[in-house]
This record gives C-alpha cells, structure tokens and sequence, in this order.
C-alpha cells in the first residue's frame, strides 16, 4: 500500500457509504403527477472511478471504484387543489459496491441501502408557463448493511435529513428550464471504524440545473449538471479536512412506449473533484408503470 493511500486511508473510509446520499433529478421529475395516480420505477445504474483526489490533488496510482445499484421507488400523487400536489414516496436501494487496484484493500461491500421517505409538495404557478414550484423532504433511515469494522458499506448508520427545493419555468410546450437545489444534515454514527469511534458530518448542499426539450408529447431529451459542496466528516470531533466540491454533468432521454410505460436513460461524469473518487462512468437506466 502506496505513502498516499497510508495518508488518506481515514478519508476514504469516512466517504464510503454506499449509496451516495446525493438525491439528483432529472428533467421531468418535478412535474406534476396525473391525480390519484401511482408511479412505480425500477432504477439500474452502474457508476465507475478510475481516479482519487485528496484536498484537489489527485492520488499517484491506480485507485477504482466500481459500484452497481437496483433501486425501487413508489410515488402517488395526490390533488387537493387543481394547482397543488402531494407526492409521497418510499426508494429502496439494493447496492454492491467494489474497490479496486491500489484502493482494493477497502474490500467490498453489497446489500440493501438505506430507505428513503419523501413528500413533495408540488405548486402550480398561475403565470403562462404554469411554471413548478416544489419542496420536498425526504428522510434516510439506517437500514441499510454496515459493518463497523469495513471500511466500504452501503449504509450510513445514521439518520439523514433531506430538503430540497426546485423550480421548473416552461420557456414553451417544448422547452423548459429545471434548477434546483438541496441540503442535507446527520445524526452522528457512532460505530465508525473497528475502535467504534464517533463520525459526524457537516451540512451537504447540492445544486443541479437541467435544459429539456420536449422532441415529442412522449419524448423528452435533457442536458445539464450539478455541483456538490459541505459534508466535512469529523472522528472523534477530529477534522478530516475532507470538504466535497465537485461539479458532474449529465445528459437524459426519456419515452414513453405507451401511455402507463415509460423508459429513460442518463448517463455522465464528473468534471472536477476536490475529494474523493472522480466518476469517469454513470449511467442510468429507468423503467417507470404509471398506474
């Protein structure tokens, strides 16, 4: 094991919980549901890092990471007024996660993640776009495997706090601007690590922005990004200097075959990366029954 690895080894684990607490959107999902419907979705992704940086200087060696997630996700909407909604929903994430070359010695882990609980409430603006407005708390519960004594898990052993904010303005029938952003808050994990050492994180904040454009009624095609910041991990109220401040991009399509089925793909990278692994692969794809 390099001098590096040896240095970072702490920050590594402590960012290793599986899968990312990022919650990213894509173009649409902020629109409103029909009302007293379910939409049922079964998410594949696959994400891939062939590079580790440290305070923004980049490991010398071979550091990969490779993870794969299943994820199910449940949303009904409901329609109390004509221009609002409430779209309660349950995620539950199924991951195996793989460390690789010179970062293999953090081993592997797979299991169930921890679930996710959310309402969103969603607001129809009365202007002529009929633009979105929407808050949305999501809470992530510890169920997810962890074992104190991995320095890989896909559970955080703690509870994590979620809101988002987001805004949709429809330029036209075809195009359409979404941004949007979130913070996130922990409980403390208080079985970090073999000696079960007390690991807490500051505030996580995310902003994401996306152009879509509406091919069709059925066919909608997306780009944007988003940039990732906060989230300094404590042991012990030790600082780990390990402060996230990364930006990704993403591209998106989405079909629906039939009125009820729809598919769509996403794929991206990250751009920059001041901590942690630099994703040079994501990709998703969704599968979504609206009934």
């Amino acid at each position: 094991m390099n001098k590096f690895f040896c240095r970072t080894g702490i920050s590594l684990a402590a960012a290793l919980s599986l899968p990312a607490d990022a919650l990213e959107f894509s173009p649409g999902d902020y629109e409103m549901m029909p009302a007293n419907k379910t939409f049922a979705l079964a998410y594949f992704q696959y994400a891939h890092s062939d590079e580790y940086y440290s305070q923004g200087n980049k490991a010398a060696g071979d550091y990969r990471l490779r993870s794969e997630a299943t994820l199910l996700r449940i949303i009904h909407g409901f329609r109390p007024a004509e221009n609002f909604s409430i779209e309660p929903q349950i995620i539950i994430p199924f991951v195996r996660a793989d460390a690789m070359g010179d970062a293999s010695p953090l081993g592997s882990a797979s299991g169930m993640g921890d679930i996710i609980v959310g309402m969103p409430l969603k607001f129809r603006m009365d202007n002529e776009g009929g633009d979105i407005l929407s808050l949305a708390p999501f809470i992530y519960a510890p169920t997810g495997a962890y074992n104190n004594e991995k320095a890989v898990n896909v559970g955080e052993n703690r509870w994590r706090y979620l809101m988002q904010g987001v805004w949709i303005h429809h330029f036209s029938d075809a195009w359409a601007f979404t941004t949007g952003a979130d913070v996130s808050w922990t409980t403390a994990n208080d079985r970090y690590g073999a000696d079960n050492n007390s690991l807490s994180q500051s505030p996580r904040y995310e902003y994401q922005a996306y152009l879509s454009y509406n091919l069709t009624p059925a066919t909608q095609l997306g780009f944007g990004g988003g940039w990732i910041t906060g989230a300094k991990s404590r042991i012990d109220g030790i600082s780990q200097d390990d402060r996230l401040d990364s930006t990704y991009v993403r591209i998106s399509a989405s079909h629906f075959i039939t009125p009820a089925v729809q598919v769509q793909f996403s794929g991206g990278r990250d751009i920059a990366v001041e901590q942690g692994f630099r994703q040079d692969t994501n990709i998703s794809l969704r599968l979504g029954y609206l009934f």
